[in-house]
């Protein structure tokens, strides 16, 4: 019969169909291990990038260089230092630019002979930002580190509140003593703002004067008065001779306290700060 085949010839056919199937196998495996590769490979990738996100990258400064107009420390937002000047005359710049030109020259020593200060609130670099010793109150400015001595961290603060005309001494926050002040009258107020210590005067050789035993120039100035006692109307806390003025609006812009307690305070360094509010 036509339909029929030999045994010959059906082993023959036999065999190339096992063959045929053997291919197949071997390229279905191909084909499995081509796809495990390419997984593998996908998620070595994936776990590189996600390891390379991750990693950790090298610390960069966040402090930008601030401009002088606009600027307004935050009372113990960062340490407080002082910087004094190395002997020379200090150089104020309105920015931290070494090619700028300094707004303003400040003599070495102040008025009363001492050697200039300023209150240091923020660093560039080798620049500082300070409050200065001039009009307007709260005037800041920059200057070259090179050009002073900077302080440790200053431990004590000075507060005053003109409304409940008291002054309080801090250490590091903590409240050392509250006492009784006399300040500025309306007509001359006694200025707010952030000062410091710039000119501290032993007065004891000087028995009954109205400054008391000791007085402490600030780094403030009356905003009334541009001119007092032949002075530029520099505020000052000092002591007096005329205790039963304290906790009154007397003075023309000074801080008025016993003089036991300006004794004390005479103590503190230059830069001491002075938070009037």
């Amino acid at each position: 019969m036509a339909d029929e085949l030999s045994p010959r010839t059906e082993l023959r056919r036999s065999d190339q169909r096992r063959r045929r199937r053997q291919r197949r196998r071997v390229a279905l495996v191909g084909f499995v291990v081509v796809l495990l590769i390419i997984a593998a490979a996908g998620a070595f990738v994936a776990t590189r990038d996600d390891s390379e996100q991750a990693a950790p990258k090298p610390p960069t400064s966040t402090t930008q260089p601030q401009n002088t107009e606009g600027i307004s420390a935050t009372y113990a937002a960062a340490p407080l230092r002082n910087a004094i000047t190395t002997g020379g005359d200090v150089a104020v710049y309105a920015s931290p630019d070494a090619n700028a030109q300094p707004t303003e020259m400040l003599s070495a020593q102040t008025e009363y002979t001492l050697p200039r200060s300023f209150l240091v609130f923020d660093q560039y670099q080798d620049w500082l930002h300070v409050y200065l010793p001039i009009r307007p109150n709260d005037a800041t400015g920059w200057i070259k580190a090179s050009d002073v001595t900077i302080s440790q961290p200053l431990e004590y603060q000075i507060k005053v509140s003109l409304a409940d005309k008291k002054l309080w001494l801090l250490k590091n926050g903590a409240v050392q003593f509250e006492e009784p002040a006399a300040i500025g009258t309306d007509e001359n107020p006694t200025p707010t703002g952030t000062f410091y210590y710039t000119d501290p005067l032993d007065l004891k050789t000087q028995p009954g004067s109205a400054y008391g035993v000791f007085a402490i120039g600030l780094s403030g100035h009356s905003n009334t008065l541009s001119e007092f006692a032949g002075g530029d109307g520099q505020i000052a806390v000092h002591g007096t001779n005329d205790p039963g003025t304290i906790g009154t609006p007397v003075s023309h812009g000074c801080v008025r306290v016993n003089n036991d307690v300006i004794t004390k305070l005479a103590a503190l360094p230059l830069g001491t700060p002075v938070v009037i509010t």
